[in-house]
């Protein structure tokens, strides 16, 4: 991308909270934590003098499938950036304080999460519809599981996953392909020749249809989040489904957050994600409202969801549908931090970096009935589940009542 004049880095490995034991949950974020604290040649003062001194970002993040730890920062400054990278991924140091420390920031972390709504009211549909799955289990794990998480647990789920044939290394922007090669090459020689651990491949989630509460008095609004089931990442279907979320909750023409918030005013936001793994995914709708409001607003939506069901979408919205999903994609090309993130994920559940013009030219070539046949398949009512966060006395609904709405 020589018409920047920023990278981004990135070493992305196969280790999320989908890969933990039950016991355990919550090692992939521990150990993403934990790799900053310390490695081989840097104290925990010194990784965050290198951090500031690059300037730009530097972080790391968990997700249920793998583990990101990236910099963005000017090509001046790409051998540096390599190194501090590098030494973080790849040569750790485990001190038992640090282990101590980061097990009280994260602690503190899933305390915070707890207290936010939008963030609780997913984690109690996902766990709910992914029952008993790895899937389903939170990134951060609960308190009772990270309490038991130690050095040496650390240390061998570092052992196991953080290998060359679990790594995936992808770097965008304005720097030499042919020097960055031969730099990450020297830096990855004295890792060859290990291999992951063979391990049983998980199952597929089952999704469980279901209504859920949580009490959360004192709060002066419920927290919804509707769900159900959505084809995987390595789905064909992935473009139809994309293109029905967009639809469906995807912007501010959406027949949602119009139908919703626009004409009704039952909530100051509305809207959809198509939340997608390898191994499954699902739709998610989610608002929050007066409790005053729930009832008109499930009603309104499980509504609208029949309607989307029974009478597909309109040559128009498909149209319209189709200029949002292509230009938010092209538009995210002009980051090197999102081209990145996007090459390690097809990377990933792909094997493959696909080219932009191919991925456009498959969007644009959904037909409507493929979109329409998609939402016939995601809502036919068995997996339809709700989630609610609130000071609430009860649910204006139950699970019979959404099954019977589509």
């Amino acid at each position: 991308m020589q018409d920047v004049r920023s990278f981004s880095l990135g070493f992305f490995v196969r280790a999320g909270s989908g890969h933990e034991p039950a016991a355990r949950r919550g090692l992939s974020h521990f150990l993403e934590h934990l790799l900053f604290k310390r490695t081989r040649r840097r104290s925990n003062a010194e990784i965050a003098r290198a951090i500031d001194a690059l300037g730009g970002d530097v972080d790391a993040f968990t997700t249920k499938e793998y583990t990101g730890f990236y910099v963005h920062t000017l090509d001046t400054r790409f051998a540096e950036a390599l190194d501090l990278i590098g030494d973080v991924v790849l040569a750790p140091a485990f001190g038992a304080a640090d282990v101590e420390t980061e097990r009280s920031v994260i602690l503190e972390e899933i305390g915070e999460a707890n207290d936010n709504p939008e963030d609780l009211v997913h984690e109690t549909f996902v766990e709910a519809f992914w029952r008993g799955h790895p899937l389903g289990a939170p990134i951060l794990g609960t308190e009772r599981t990270v309490r038991a998480i130690g050095k040496n647990d650390l240390e061998a789920y570092y052992r196991a996953r953080y290998v060359p044939g679990n790594l995936v290394v992808v770097l965008a922007g304005r720097v030499s392909a042919a020097r960055a090669f031969d730099a990450i090459e020297r830096l990855l020689a004295r890792r060859r020749g290990r291999s992951p651990r063979a391990s049983a491949s998980p199952s597929r989630p089952r999704p469980r249809g279901h209504v859920a509460f949580k009490p959360r008095p004192g709060l002066e609004q419920a927290h919804v989040c509707f769900g159900f089931e959505a084809p995987p990442q390595t789905s064909r279907r992935r473009f139809a489904a994309a293109l029905f979320d967009v639809a469906l909750g995807g912007g501010m023409s959406s027949r949602l957050f119009q139908e919703v918030r626009e004409k009704r005013g039952l909530a100051y936001s509305i809207g959809s994600a198509f939340n997608s793994y390898r191994l499954g995914g699902y739709e998610t709708v989610s608002a929050a409202c007066a409790p005053k409001n729930l009832s008109r607003l499930v009603d309104v939506t499980l509504r609208e969801l029949s309607k989307l069901k029974r009478g597909g979408v309109s040559a128009r919205e498909l149209a319209r549908a189709k200029e949002n999903l292509k230009c938010n994609m092209l538009l995210a090309l002009e980051s090197t931090v999102s081209r990145m993130s996007s090459a390690a994920r097809q990377e990933l559940y792909l094997g493959r970096v696909e080219p932009p013009e191919e991925i456009l030219a498959r969007v644009e070539a959904v037909r409507p009935e493929e979109v329409d046949a998609e939402a016939t398949r995601l809502l036919d009512g068995r997996a339809l589940s709700l989630a609610v966060v609130g000071s609430l006395p009860r649910l204006p609904v139950t699970r019979r009542d959404l099954a019977s709405a589509l």
